[in-house]
């Protein structure tokens, strides 16, 4: 199992944060690795909601909340769905706790490929190499959308791909 993991403050109250969080289908604003998003669930919020991810340049994957906890913490089980690594098993999860006037997220992600040392391999040269830069920079784009309101498309992760490190 790979264990990857990252931390950002971000200059905005909690609430803001979790409010951005919380609309599953729009991870699209601030994840500068996402074109589209939408519900696959009639559930909103909570357990049991669940939304495909249109990935950029291509690919989809499909996430369902397997842990919510209000205003804290998020866990998502991810699923691939069209040209997305070969998880056999795979979890998102972000915590928000509350630092001064700001929050502190943390965004880890815990996956397995599929196909035994084959699929370690591929994670090795392949998959991992790209999700340390996806996890710090999901992060980057959550900090400038909630503190500037602005969507974070692949032009303003440019400018702001530097603002996280991981934990």
């Amino acid at each position: 199992m790979t264990h990857l993991s990252s931390e950002i403050r971000i200059k905005a109250p909690k609430e803001k944060v979790w409010a951005i969080l919380a609309d599953l289908g729009g991870i699209q604003n601030f994840h500068p690795g996402v074109k589209k998003s939408y519900y696959t669930s009639e559930t909103k919020e909570g357990l049991g909601a669940s939304r495909v991810c249109e990935l950029i340049p291509m690919g989809k994957i499909e996430e369902s909340v397997t842990e919510w906890r209000e205003g804290e913490e998020i866990t998502l089980a991810i699923f691939p769905k069209e040209k997305a690594p070969p998880f056999q098993t795979a979890h998102g999860r972000v915590a928000l706790r509350q630092d001064g006037q700001g929050t502190i997220v943390t965004l880890t992600v815990d996956y397995a490929l599929k196909f035994g040392p084959l699929g370690s391999l591929m994670d090795v040269l392949m998959v991992r190499p790209q999700f340390r830069k996806a996890v710090p920079g999901v992060l980057a784009g959550l900090k400038h959308y909630a503190e500037t309101g602005e969507l974070v498309d692949r032009q303003v992760f440019k400018r702001i791909q530097h603002v996280a490190v991981p934990a």
